[in-house]
């Protein structure tokens, strides 16, 4: 394991950045692009996670279903790298307005799974742990 070239470094920054923009534009084919062909995102409402892109992008549209506007802002912590795959942990925080009018604030963290398919690093997984919603 190594910390990873500079470029790599920035290119998962990068994938973190557009994971967000797509949150934030809630668009559901910008989100599923994010993931390997095969990659699973996991929730704690969804603990044995949704698996391929087709599949994400089918349950971001029904997670999000409840939402008007969405803000999300993200971070990489302890990034390692081996080969094509790498980890790390992403910290963020979501501000989210409900079409009923409310409001929650949710602070988590994603521990993920990076892989590099065609020089484009992509999500393998991304597991999400609460860390505070208010």
């Amino acid at each position: 394991m190594s910390k990873g070239s500079v470029e790599d470094r920035l290119a998962i920054r990068e994938l973190i950045e557009r994971f967000c923009a797509a949150v934030i534009r809630i668009d559901a084919d910008r989100f599923a692009a994010t993931f390997a062909e095969d990659g699973v995102w996991i929730l704690p409402s969804v603990p044995e996670g949704t698996r391929g892109r087709d599949n994400i992008r089918t349950a971001f549209g029904e997670k999000l279903g409840y939402v008007e506007h969405i803000h999300m802002v993200g971070f990489p912590e302890g990034l390692s790298f081996d080969g094509d795959r790498a980890t790390g942990a992403t910290y963020c925080r979501e501000l989210i307005f409900t079409k009923e009018g409310d409001q929650k604030l949710l602070i988590g963290c994603f521990h993920d799974e990076y892989v590099k398919v065609g020089g484009e690093w992509l999500f393998q997984s991304r597991d999400y742990e609460v860390v505070g919603l208010h």
